[in-house]
């Protein structure tokens, strides 16, 4: 996975909140534990209790994997954030329209999935002749309409596709604001020289 940027996006407040919840908790639960320390010394019969430090980046650091892994996929924060849950496995159906400059008219399939945190992404692509990852990648919101996903990937064809090389392209996909469905295009570099357009569906899970 990588990184991916979001237009609008509060990411330095989000990390500014979380920091300041680290340091205003740090001290509560240090006093919890020296109650836990203090009740063990005089109920538990230990001589010596052991002296518990909570430590504002270990509070931070939890806090942080919270967020990014499950916290940002709460509804109302997503809206708030601006972030949508591409997460899941999407039926793709392709059409490529020119090739090597010259007008073309073919259909082609694939299965697309996107692996996505608060702070990361991968959308990975694998057709029947070859796959795709992505390599960086960026979102924005549209308010009516839906969000919008750039990305540029790297391409490897199967072994047994000799005619096919090595390539790297980009895709502009928006997505419904559900985020079932979405639509838009794919242009490859000079080494395929393709540009086609994309229709995604999401699969039930």
């Amino acid at each position: 996975m990588h990184d991916y940027s979001i237009d609008k996006h509060p990411k330095e407040k989000v990390l500014f909140i979380l920091a300041l919840i680290a340091i205003t908790t740090a001290p509560l639960l240090q006093d919890v534990a020296d109650i836990i320390v203090a009740y063990l010394e005089v109920n538990a019969g230990w001589s010596s209790a052991p002296v518990v430090a909570v430590p504002v980046f270990g509070i931070f650091a939890g806090l942080y994997f919270l967020f990014n892994k499950y916290l940002w996929k709460i509804n109302w924060l997503r809206k708030v954030l601006l972030v949508p849950d591409l997460n899941g496995t999407w039926e793709c159906k392709g059409h490529t329209i020119l090739k090597n400059g010259e007008p073309a008219n073919y259909d082609w399939v694939s299965t697309i999935s996107i692996s996505q945190s608060w702070s990361k992404i991968l959308i990975h692509s694998k057709t029947s002749q070859s796959e795709s990852k992505s390599i960086s990648a960026s979102i924005y919101h549209e308010d009516g309409i839906g969000y919008r996903l750039l990305y540029q990937y790297n391409n490897k064809p199967n072994a047994d596709e000799l005619d096919l090389k090595n390539h790297s392209g980009s895709s502009e996909l928006l997505f419904a604001e559900d985020t079932s469905s979405a639509s838009g295009s794919y242009y490859t570099d000079r080494h395929r020289t393709t540009v086609g357009t994309m229709e995604l569906n999401k699969e039930k899970q």
